[in-house]
């Protein structure tokens, strides 16, 4: 039994004359570049209050999380675990970067802990979550989704020679975002958008050649069949992990609510019904 959560066609409405506050959480490659595009007047409605780091205090975070009226997650899988309860059941919103958190949790909404925020994953990586969770709605029981990560070794934990590619992960979502817990989100991304972190198939590769990290993402339903096919530049910040896209999926996102939309973002909310396959 799955829920199935889909990308939200709309949130809550902005007045323009109130910018969105914005507190990014994490100052590495993905919440440095969200940071920077808040600054330089990239994201239109919206403005950065604050950046949380490893040596921020309690008071600290506690302040951002009140004056925010959303949160930007890119500090890791822990950090997720600890303020995603406390920031929705201030009632704010929260982008979560580090989507390998929800695969801690039988059903991904328990992390909402039944606040009145949202958590907001963003499509990161990969493209496509509008059609894809629009035919998972359509019926998921002869559905298959499965994904392809192409990755260096080095962003892989992989060492040692390696001549040719090689697969070094094969099994569920779940199982791929507790395994790479920081290089799966795309994964768990399109898992929550469509039919559960237990029935996607996630192929991971180590690639000693691969200059861009490509993702591959098939599905097949009786609503039809798609094969979609995205090449990333890596962010030179993150050690090859990270997609140089995924800080602008992030900024995409904000500018939707700021804007009244939401494209290409999953909502995970206690309020949301959920539907079972």
């Amino acid at each position: 039994m799955t829920p199935h959560l889909s990308p939200s066609s709309s949130v809550r409405p902005r007045d323009p004359a109130h910018p969105l506050a914005v507190a990014v959480i994490g100052a590495g490659a993905i919440g440095g570049a969200v940071a920077e595009s808040l600054v330089d007047g990239a994201v239109p409605g919206a403005r950065l209050i604050t950046v949380l780091r490893s040596s921020s205090t309690q008071d600290e975070v506690a302040a951002a999380i009140e004056a925010a009226d959303v949160l930007v997650e890119a500090a890791g899988v822990e950090v997720a675990e600890e303020l995603i309860p406390r920031i929705t059941r201030a009632g704010k919103d929260v982008i979560v970067c580090s989507c390998g958190v929800f695969a801690r949790h039988d059903n991904p909404r328990d992390i909402v802990a039944g606040g009145a925020g949202r958590v907001l994953v963003p499509a990161g990586a990969v493209g496509g979550l509008d059609v894809l969770a629009a035919a998972a709605r359509a019926g998921t029981d002869e559905a298959a989704l499965r994904h392809f990560t192409i990755k260096s070794p080095a962003a892989l934990g992989v060492h040692g020679p390696l001549g040719t590619p090689r697969e070094v992960f094969r099994g569920s979502a779940r199982e791929a975002a507790l395994e790479f817990p920081r290089t799966s989100n795309a994964s768990v991304a399109l898992a929550l958008a469509t039919i559960g972190l237990d029935r996607v198939e996630v192929i991971v590769v180590a690639d000693p050649e691969v200059e861009r990290t490509r993702h591959v993402v098939e599905w097949e339903s009786p609503v039809g069949r798609y094969d979609m096919r995205f090449e990333n530049a890596m962010d030179p910040d993150s050690g090859g992990r990270t997609s140089a896209i995924t800080a602008w999926s992030v900024a995409e996102v904000l500018s939707a609510v700021a804007a009244g939309a939401g494209p290409g973002v999953v909502v995970v909310s206690a309020a949301r019904p959920v539907e079972t396959t």
